[in-house]
């Protein structure tokens, strides 16, 4: 009999020539197992392959591009899952495996980087589902990740940052420079040639950025993010900082930030200096982004511009991603209050209202 009845559920159980005895069980009724025959002996005598999660990973790795950094940070996290989850099939992993994936990570992992881990099973998944391989992706649970107070510097902080840098670091006044006005990723500060830098009109042209390396593998250039030509408009003085950079002689031949084409392994040749600077004069301590991006975006929405022109700046491909860099300041918050404030308040100017009892 092909189906019958256990205990406390249904199995089916059958044998194909070819492919050897064939059972499961754990169906709630007779039809259910029934019509999960049916699919398997179809499946079966189709000849439809079967992946392991660990070759539809190498399938994944194999048909997306990605930089370089990112590629060694997918390998580093699918390292954490392959003992669990590599070995079984990709119809296997359901809701219920991934809520056990996460509970084999190790312990000393917060949300965020197991939701880091997460996402490396739910883009395989993913993948494998458009190329025909699966029915469906599972719902793919995510930890909640408490949300982090924004970091950014305002105007006055910027330009005390700047100042602390021209007078204890001069050679990479320029870099912070660039990287305070025009919310430059690190790898395009590093990555400006100034074969990149227009004259008439005054225009810097970012199409590339450094991808940092590692122990086997160099820092080298590479396309810029979403491989996106941005082309931005430079001030008058922009183009004066990159010309003192270059008269006092800290430029390279081909790079302003490189004397000689090459690029330290991490790329961040840059963080001591900040760091440095930023304990002098007791400035917050964050990092290149927060003092690049997330700075200009932030000064710029306080200062009443449009995201859509912060989007352009940034060259962000969606305004989704421009609102989560701009965040505004209690300037502009406090410009609402005033904005709403009653023409005649009746509080304002008369006596206690006591007095009239």
């Amino acid at each position: 009999m092909a189906v019958r009845r256990l205990d406390k559920s249904w199995q089916y159980d059958f044998t194909l020539e070819g492919h050897g005895r064939r059972r499961k069980a754990g169906f709630r009724t007779k039809a259910e197992a029934r019509e999960a025959e049916r699919r398997k002996r179809e499946k079966l005598i189709s000849g439809q392959k079967r992946f392991h999660m660990a070759d539809a990973y190498r399938m994944y790795l194999s048909a997306t591009t990605m930089k370089p950094g990112s590629r060694d940070n997918c390998e580093r996290f699918w390292r954490d899952l392959e003992s669990q989850i590599g070995d079984l099939y990709i119809e296997e992993v359901d809701t219920s495996v991934i809520d056990e994936l996460k509970s084999g990570l190790p312990a000393h992992l917060g949300p965020e980087s197991i939701n880091n881990r997460v996402k490396v099973a739910r883009a395989v998944l993913r993948f494998m589902w458009k190329r025909g391989h699966l029915t469906s992706v599972p719902y793919v649970p995510m930890e909640s990740a408490p949300e982090r107070a924004a970091q950014w510097y305002t105007q006055e902080e910027r330009d005390r940052l700047l100042q602390g840098m021209f007078e204890m670091y001069p050679q990479w006044y320029a870099f912070f420079y660039l990287t305070t006005r025009l919310g430059l990723r690190t790898g395009e500060v590093y990555a400006i040639a100034r074969d990149r830098i227009r004259d008439i009109p005054p225009q810097l042209i970012v199409d590339r950025s450094v991808q940092r390396g590692n122990k086997e593998r160099p820092a080298m250039l590479g396309p810029r993010k979403n491989n996106k030509v941005l082309t931005l408009a430079l001030t008058e003085d922009v183009v004066d900082a990159i010309r003192w950079h270059i008269q006092q002689g800290y430029a390279g031949p081909e790079f302003l930030f490189s004397r000689d084409g090459r690029f330290p392994t991490r790329i961040y040749s840059h963080a001591l200096p900040l760091r440095a600077v930023q304990r002098a004069l007791g400035l917050r301590e964050i990092g290149h982004h927060q003092v690049g991006r997330h700075s200009v975006a932030s000064q710029a929405a306080t200062g009443g511009h449009s995201i859509k022109a912060i989007q352009a700046q940034l060259g962000h491909t969606s305004a989704k991603s421009t609102h989560q860099y701009a965040h505004l300041g209690q300037r502009a918050q406090l410009r609402i209050v005033e904005a709403l404030q009653p023409a005649t308040p009746p509080h304002v100017n008369v006596r206690s209202t006591g007095e009239n009892r």
